[in-house]
């Protein structure tokens, strides 16, 4: 985990690294390539979603589907904030949030670092994404911690992204059990942003751990259960 770190501390570096310096025209090429990609890969990806967690197969589908949907509407939506620059800088900021769908958005100024990336099983690829890829196209790097269920399919996106280019140490993968992989990450005080979801008291456990959790910008998703309603005659046969 702490090597990953280093390789993204590096990609970074104070906001000088090559991804937080590139035009932002050259970022979107990039994560386009990725896109390309991803759907080479759909039916593959859709197959392990099926086998690992159990998804059905038009399900699994509709993840992968929504999940290139989503990176196509951010692109846009940046584009169109930057319609006036060959190079695709942005001139068009502003503080109110504007909708595509049932998204809700703002652009920032600048990138904010590096920004540490944790999944649910059960929407690997649409959920984690939906964090994961903004924060790329504006310039900060990922460390992606993959979920002990449900991460096979990252696999493949780690094809993708080597495909498509990204400078080395942007985009990381760490594996294994999130209490022994994360606090020693959290602990250097070097994250700067944290994108969660699952339950609130490991929410809170993980931004304690960080040395100056007033500096660290949180993005979370926290307690979604759906509720399951079980009738006294659920076993008995009609």
């Amino acid at each position: 985990a702490l090597a990953s770190l280093a390789e993204a501390s590096s990609a970074w570096d104070g906001g000088t690294g090559a991804w937080p310096q590139m035009p932002l025209a050259e970022r979107i090429a990039t994560v386009e390539r990725l896109v390309e990609g991803l759907l080479e890969r759909r039916e593959d990806m859709a197959n392990i979603l099926m086998m690992e967690i159990g998804k059905s197969r038009p399900t699994a589908l509709d993840e992968v589907d929504r999940t290139i949907k989503f990176i196509r509407e951010v692109i846009e939506s940046i584009r169109k904030h930057s319609s006036n620059k060959s190079d695709g800088t942005i001139t068009d900021f502003s503080d109110n949030f504007e909708q595509v769908g049932s998204v809700y958005y703002f652009i920032r100024r600048a990138a904010i670092g590096i920004v540490l990336c944790l999944g649910p099983f059960n929407y690997p690829l649409n959920e984690t994404y939906a964090a994961l890829i903004p924060a790329l196209l504006m310039g900060n790097v990922a460390i992606m911690k993959i979920p002990s269920v449900g991460g096979l399919v990252h696999l493949l996106s780690m094809e993708a992204f080597e495909e498509a280019g990204f400078p080395p140490g942007v985009m990381n993968f760490i594996s294994g059990s999130g209490r022994t992989t994360m606090p020693p990450l959290m602990q250097t005080g070097k994250i700067d942003v944290l994108s969660f979801i699952g339950g609130s008291k490991a929410a809170d456990e993980l931004m304690k751990q960080h040395p100056e959790p007033h500096r660290l910008k949180v993005f979370l998703q926290l307690e979604a259960k759906n509720m399951g309603i079980f009738l006294t005659d659920l076993w008995e046969n009609d």
